[in-house]
């Protein structure tokens, strides 16, 4: 089961998550999901996919060591937003606006040797399998 909850550690509760590597598989613009194909180990073929939906910022190089995700808290999500401006300052005057984007706006982060992968999607799960028009 995947969590949910902001501050949330390994939310997709992987087991071992660093013997793990991600690559970005697919990015559907029009509905801004993001595929990520997981493999682990040295294997060529995906154990699983990760499927980020409702995408509104990606932070990523094409692959990284490392599938463990974590949730940020409700403040760092807010202070990435403002800071890339894709909301205002004025957000935080407005305890209804702030509210409504922490509702919906989750910053998943997981690092790597040489990098923070930083995704900011309303939703995430895992797949076994993804779309074969996808494929």
């Amino acid at each position: 089961m995947v969590k949910t909850e902001q501050g949330s550690r390994n939310a997709f509760n992987i087991t071992d998550p660093k013997r793990y590597r991600c690559q970005v598989h697919h990015y559907h613009r029009k509905l801004s999901r993001l595929y990520l194909s997981v493999y682990k180990g040295a294997r060529n073929e995906p154990a699983f996919y990760l499927l980020f939906s409702d995408v509104a910022y990606i932070d990523a190089p094409m692959s990284w060591s490392s599938a463990e995700f974590d949730i940020a808290e409700h403040g760092a999500c807010i202070d990435l937003l403002l800071n890339l401006g894709l909301v205002g300052e004025a957000i935080r005057q407005f305890p209804d606006a702030y509210a409504a984007i922490t509702d919906y706006a989750r910053l998943y982060q997981a690092r790597s040797a040489n990098n923070i992968i930083r995704i900011v999607a309303s939703s995430a799960a895992i797949l076994q399998d993804i779309p074969a028009g996808i494929k």
